[in-house]
């Protein structure tokens, strides 16, 4: 069986496989306003390489951030698309799981817990936490959260190990930037293999809808508020 992970968080990323056999699995070249653009021509000219109709992807996982807002919006939406042509079944997983398989594994699978970290503008950050499992899977803990560097140590978000797709990030606490990993981009492969016992494949519309709504946190601001000035009388 032909399935496909596709990413759009932060640029383009794409695995295809036919059962354990990985048929693709690179990125799109550029992240910015052009991406969007050129996903769809990538991607038909990726499958037409591979001899693949788009018929024959019968299991398709998104990227569902948190990132670029119209990246993921994009990406999820023609997937969309695509399945109701063909019929396929489609997931959304946290783009975010695939930085921490990467943490996990430069621990050499020993951290318990990883954060993931992203720029959520106004010197803040959004974290998301992952958990290792006993079948080395990893479990996302809670929801994604805002907020300030010096707060990262605190035992309430801790975390063993941390990575990130960003460049830039706020200035990190010591205690996190020596074990930040910085990578160059997802890799979407293990959200093609994310366990199915904690990301399983929806069965309803509704199920469908609440797996692909992208996780984008941002605070409701992108600079920070001036004081109101008064008219003066």
């Amino acid at each position: 069986m032909i399935h496909a992970a596709l990413d759009t968080s932060l640029g383009s990323a794409l695995v295809v496989a036919d059962d354990d056999r990985v048929l693709f699995n690179e990125r799109l070249a550029g992240s910015g306003r052009e991406s969007d653009r050129e996903l769809a021509p990538w991607l038909k000219t990726t499958l037409d390489g591979l001899n693949v109709r788009l018929n024959e992807v019968r299991r398709w996982t998104v990227g569902t951030g948190p990132g670029s807002f119209a990246g993921l919006r994009y990406g999820i939406a023609l997937v969309k698309g695509f399945c109701a042509v063909s019929g396929a079944t489609m997931r959304g997983v946290p783009s975010s799981l695939a930085l921490a398989h990467a943490a996990l594994s430069e621990s050499k699978g020993r951290a318990q817990r990883i954060g993931v970290l992203h720029d959520a503008r106004c010197g803040q950050l959004i974290l998301l936490r992952f958990e290792r499992q006993s079948d080395a899977t990893l479990r996302l803990m809670g929801e994604a959260i805002v907020l300030a560097p010096e707060e990262l140590p605190d035992e309430a978000h801790r975390c063993d190990h941390y990575a990130s797709a960003l460049a830039t990030l706020p200035e990190l606490p010591e205690a996190v930037a020596t074990r930040l990993l910085s990578c160059t981009g997802i890799d979407a492969y293990p959200l093609l293999n994310a366990s199915e016992r904690l990301w399983p494949w929806p069965q309803t519309p509704q199920e469908l809808m609440a797996s692909c709504e992208p996780l984008y946190v941002r605070p409701p601001v992108f600079v920070k508020p001036q004081p109101v000035r008064h008219p003066q009388i």
